[in-house]
């Protein structure tokens, strides 16, 4: 899961990357970058949810300590991918607004 998350960062990050880029390039409209890094924002949540999801029901079949590690560790994985798709989603506002600036 961990190696899933890395991957669907990076492409995250590199998917706004390239909209920032092709906005200041060839003057997309800003008002479309903030939609699709709202789209892009509800996905990564939906994602981070249904990972932690995942994860809960796998920790319920453990028991003692071992499920209680299992849950902390289940909670710290889904409160970084949340904060990483809010860090993604703030950059790409910030983007947009700095494209639609320049218009």
């Amino acid at each position: 899961m961990r190696k899933f998350s890395r991957v669907l960062l990076v492409g995250l990050c590199s998917a706004f990357a390239s909209m920032a880029s092709i906005a200041a390039d060839t003057g997309t409209d800003a008002k479309a970058m903030k939609k699709e890094a709202d789209a892009t924002y509800k996905a990564s949540k939906k994602q981070a949810d249904a990972n932690y999801d995942m994860a809960k029901s796998n920790c319920k079949q453990m028991s003692g300590d071992a499920q209680k590690s299992c849950m902390a560790d289940a909670k710290a994985k889904y409160e970084k991918m949340e904060a990483d798709a809010k860090a993604t989603h703030e950059k790409a506002e910030a983007d947009a607004n700095a494209a639609m600036k320049k218009q």
